[in-house]
């Protein structure tokens, strides 16, 4: 049986947005907070910020550039905060977030969840293909949110011979406490994005900025 973890109040941050809807079941029927708002005058930064003080982990997920998350205050201003916190970061580019802001916690690098997202990336796939990727991920992440071994699970279930599988796996990672640098080491400004975004047709994902792989 495998050893859970038990965080006293857990804060998901999930901006709508219907393409990423397969991400909801993690926190359906759980006793999260749940944010769905975007940032703007419905959802103050004031707000917010309480909401992150009041939890001991934060659940990011959606779309999003290495900058952050976009439609929510998921930014470089936020990072004192989340430093403090336990982390999941699931979005386009998060490894650049948490590696260059010294967060710990588990999270995803470039994350292929749409076919025009693989075309980009040159990678020959189907609705039918990606839709599996997404829902064997989402269900594995929901089975095992809790589990300190989550990293691990993930690396070992989510697998398969859909090449989109086999992308997002190898962008996978997770950080402890113990691996961070000491706080001398972290960047305290916002992250410089030069390059340009790589999907034009995609709106929600034309911020997610190509990696350096040919």
């Amino acid at each position: 049986m495998k050893e859970q973890r038990f965080f006293i109040k857990t804060l998901v941050i999930h901006p709508s947005d219907r393409s990423t809807d397969f991400l909801k079941q993690i926190y359906a029927g759980r006793d999260f907070t749940v944010e769905n708002r975007h940032r703007g005058e419905k959802y103050p930064k004031e707000e917010f910020i309480k909401q992150i003080r009041n939890h001991d982990r934060i659940i990011m997920m959606g779309h999003g550039h290495p900058g952050g998350l976009l439609y929510s205050y998921v930014d470089w201003n936020i990072v004192p905060l989340l430093r403090k916190k336990e982390c999941v970061c699931i979005w386009c580019n998060a490894d650049q977030f948490v590696n260059y802001y010294g967060l710990k916690g588990f999270y995803t690098g470039m994350f292929i969840s749409e076919v025009g997202e693989a075309n980009c990336f040159r990678i020959k796939t189907t609705q039918k293909k990606v839709d599996f990727s997404n829902e064997l991920f989402a269900r594995l992440i929901t089975e095992n949110i809790d589990n300190p071994e989550i990293y691990s699970v993930l690396k070992k279930n989510y697998v398969g011979d859909c090449p989109v599988i086999q992308y997002n796996n190898a962008r996978l990672y997770y950080k402890n406490e113990e691996s961070i640098p000491a706080m001398k080491d972290f960047n305290n400004e916002p992250l410089i994005m030069s390059k340009e975004p790589h999907i034009k047709g995609i709106t929600n994902c034309s911020q997610c900025l190509l990696p350096d792989e040919n």
